[in-house]
């Protein structure tokens, strides 16, 4: 009985998915790339199986007018692909057999040499007012987004048409793409915006690849971005750092696998993918996404350049930072935050969800962390706002109390030094507010500020150097090219020998078909069934129960094209 009751927690949330996803609404254009929002509507209908179903089905295969040169079929936007690989791998035997064929057809075409090096004639804007616009027959943008959704897409194309030269073309691209997210990670590394979209264009090859070792670079390539999305991912929140920071839904994304917290009010669209794939997470990235492992725990990875496919770009930018306390999860980036990253970020457990402290400040500064103790010092002086809790200051500390987590705060001329503290670690607020006034100690020279916190442990910023300030933890100096350090967070997901690996610290084992948390069953549309043993889920505010399955083997550009 327990065991059907948890097996049911994935289903709520994938109906409730789904059920938003159909409301009755106008799918919206298909004009130049909007198919974006309207296909996973009209394809929602589909894989529920409603009476919109036919009108669904009608919807898809309708003429473009804007696809003159691929029979009324659009094969353009790096968006508008992802949709139609889906429409004709998942749908095939509900499409008209002609419309069917015309897809063929056009697959067969765009594929018979690679599309990326051919021109569109004439060439296609992406929407009515766009400067991005590319003159290739396909998307030629290259956000890691954009790029997967092309790599994947031509791939299952050529593959299906049987274009065998575009097909191994494409193949490389995803084995470099792939081996590059194992090694150095990604460029727009963790972004609450486009994390989701590069794993719904995942989720397709995962689906439809028929060689088996694109199938399983598909696999590698998911595990990375669902460990990855499963560390900023706490309670429906997309905590920090991160690149790209232009709108949000990862969040929502993540969520319907992740779980711990209410609905998202609003629908997202790559929602659809993840109801019908039959990739699965590996068990350890959803107890890490749930914070289900001892703590606390630090860890410390790198990330690479934007345009990190050049051979001079190939290497970390941004240095991160990331602990893991009982009640709140602590990061930063050694360079702070800047052009479109965001490079502090301290969240807080507040009942079911999260509170947070904001920092913002128009100049250049750096960050220094170990542990739940932190120095930042920059150009100007920052503006902080606190979580909601109660404020007083002693002997020029700023105490905050919130529900379950504490904050002293050392103002400095240009900066402050923080320490975090909990009941795990102090006891009370007030036994935290005697160690800090007690124990702790700020001090300031011409070559570093060093702060001591109230159990011992410090933490020293000095000038910055290459690009890099100088940090010491614990009286040592900080050494930025041995930074990457996962070891802790292995171990406290008990994975298995060989599991933290590469630049990027951890690469995900599977060591056999129990390897995974089987979420739902992939046997027929319109219906998702629970098949695995107790799992962890936490859903609409219900308690979260422990799992028992196995587990699972400066140079950045400021902006970017969507």
């Amino acid at each position: 009985m327990v065991e059907c009751f948890l097996c049911l927690l994935f289903d709520i949330r994938a109906e409730w998915a789904l059920h938003r996803l159909t409301q009755p609404t106008d799918y919206g254009s298909i004009a130049y790339e909007y198919e974006k929002n309207a296909y996973p509507l009209a394809l929602a209908d589909v894989w529920a199986g409603n009476s919109e179903t036919e009108a669904a089905l009608t919807f898809l295969q309708q003429d473009d007018p804007q696809a003159r040169e691929s029979l009324g079929i659009d094969f353009y936007s790096g968006f508008v692909l992802k949709g139609q690989i889906r429409k004709y791998f998942e749908f095939e035997d509900l499409l008209e057999p002609d419309y069917r064929d015309r897809m063929y057809q056009v697959m067969d075409w765009l594929t018979k040499t690679d599309p990326l090096s051919r021109d569109a004639s004439p060439p296609r804007k992406f929407w009515a007012w766009s400067e991005d616009d590319c003159t290739t027959l396909v998307d030629c943008r290259n956000t890691d987004n954009l790029r997967a959704m092309r790599e994947t897409s031509v791939y299952l194309m050529a593959e299906e048409t049987g274009n065998e030269a575009t097909r191994q073309i494409y193949q490389a691209h995803l084995e470099r793409y792939v081996s590059t997210l194992l090694d150095i990670g990604m460029g727009e590394w963790d972004s609450p915006t486009y994390h989701g979209h590069t794993t719904a264009a995942y989720l397709n090859l995962y689906d439809f690849a028929q060689d088996p070792d694109v199938k399983q670079l598909a696999q590698d390539g998911l595990d990375w971005l669902f460990f990855s999305a499963a560390l900023k991912y706490w309670r429906g929140h997309w905590t920090a750092p991160a690149k790209r920071l232009n709108g949000g839904g990862s969040e929502r994304f993540f969520w319907l696998y992740f779980g711990q917290a209410t609905p998202p009010e609003e629908a997202e669209k790559d929602w659809i993918h993840a109801l019908a794939t039959a990739y699965q997470p590996p068990a350890s990235v959803l107890r890490l996404a749930q914070r289900d492992f001892p703590k606390p725990v630090e860890i410390r990875r790198t990330h690479p350049h934007y345009e990190n496919w050049k051979p001079e770009r190939y290497g970390p930018a941004f240095y991160e930072t990331l602990y893991f306390g009982h009640t709140f999860q602590l990061g930063s980036l050694a360079k702070g935050t800047g052009g479109d990253w965001q490079g502090f970020s301290l969240h807080l457990l507040q009942g079911a969800d999260l509170n947070h402290l904001t920092v913002a400040s128009e100049g250049s500064h750096q960050i220094a962390q170990h542990r739940n103790l932190v120095i930042w010092f920059g150009a100007t002086s920052p503006q902080i706002t606190f979580p909601e809790g109660q404020v007083e200051t002693r002997q020029n500390v700023t105490f905050v109390e919130t529900e379950q987590t504490w904050l002293a705060i050392h103002p400095l001329k240009r900066g402050f030094a923080l320490e975090v503290g909990e009941q795990a670690t102090h006891g009370s607020f007030e036994q935290f507010k005697r160690a800090v006034l007690k124990r702790s100690r700020l001090t300031l020279d011409v070559n570093k500020i060093e702060y001591r916190g109230s159990q011992g442990h410090t933490v020293a910023l000095g000038p910055q150097g290459r690009g890099l300030p100088q940090v010491w933890r614990n009286g040592v100096l900080h050494d930025w090219t041995q930074h990457t350090d996962m070891e802790a967070l292995c171990e406290a997901l008990d994975l298995h020998l060989g599991s933290c690996s590469g630049r990027q610290g951890i690469r995900l084992l599977r060591l056999d078909d129990q390897g995974s948390a089987q979420l739902t069953s992939h046997s027929s549309r319109g219906t998702e069934r629970l098949e695995s043993p107790v799992l962890t889920l936490g859903i609409l505010g219900l308690p979260l129960l422990e799992w028992s399955a196995l587990v699972g083997s400066a140079s950045d550009r400021d902006s970017v094209s969507r």
